[in-house]
């Protein structure tokens, strides 16, 4: 039998990068060629709206969900239900430049969705559903996925989420240069949720799909992206993607605070 996943779509899901800036400057070479591409006032107002206690994080299951090489990293479009306000789906908004995938986290109010066709971190066993061909091939149903690592199967993670203190944003800065040209850009990578008594989580835009993005329950290597000492192959540059960028390349990350309001 075939299955297709059963997707929570926002309403953009391709990046809408502005014009770059004349006259960008760093350190290696003053170039036009730089892409700017912050989180919009309304998705930082969303971003502020998750700086508290969750009720629920949602995922839709399906074979990308969980990578063999990196069991503790989860790809998906993920729905956040704040204690208080409208859910908020979080996901990536992609654009190729200067030879490779250029991506932001990309953040959208939900006002309404299909809640049982979505898996739960609190609750495990709501695994949600994903929908199968008939061995006809003449009709679909919704059913729970039964493949290993197509849902979230580890300890439920309700009580951490429920502590949620602060949500900052991860904005990564790069020079670089591509063919003896200087280049380089500015995005919102990803949002690190602080937990009250606990390691932070990660939610980061990923390159490969506009409908995904990726959560890290517990940063372990990906500590390197909040300043920690990063370990052989796990730099920040290579977590973020770009461990083959050929020429010269200097990447910068800072954490962005957001008041609520």
């Amino acid at each position: 039998m075939g299955a297709a996943t059963a997707g929570i779509h926002g309403g953009g899901a391709a990046a809408n990068f502005p014009p770059p800036p004349a006259g960008s400057e760093g350190r290696l070479g003053v170039t036009a060629n730089t892409i700017e591409q912050p989180l919009p006032p309304a998705e930082r107002a969303l971003v502020a709206a998750l700086a508290t206690s969750w009720r629920d994080l949602l995922y839709v299951p399906g074979p990308d969900f969980i990578s063999p090489l990196e069991p503790a990293l989860f790809r998906s479009a993920f729905v956040v239900i704040p204690a208080d306000g409208p859910a908020v789906r979080v996901s990536s908004a992609v654009m190729p430049a200067f030879g490779t995938e250029l991506c932001r986290v990309q953040l959208e109010s939900l006002p309404s969705f299909r809640a049982e066709m979505l898996g739960s971190f609190f609750e495990p066993e709501r695994r949600g559903q994903i929908y199968v061909m008939s061995k006809e091939r003449d009709a679909t149903a919704a059913r729970p996925p039964d493949r290993t690592g197509w849902s979230y199967a580890g300890p439920p993670l309700a009580e951490r989420l429920r502590r949620v203190e602060r949500v900052r944003i991860l904005r990564e800065r790069v020079v670089a240069r591509l063919d003896g040209q200087p280049v380089g850009w500015t995005a919102d990578r990803g949002l690190v949720v602080d937990v009250s008594g606990d390691q932070p989580c990660l939610l980061l835009a990923s390159a490969r799909s506009a409908e995904e993005a990726i959560f890290v329950p517990v940063p372990r290597l990906y500590r390197a992206l909040l300043g920690s000492a990063a370990v052989p192959g796990a730099t920040a540059r290579e977590l973020l993607g770009y461990g083959d960028w050929a020429g010269d390349f200097e990447l910068a990350l800072e954490t962005v605070g957001i008041r609520a309001g």
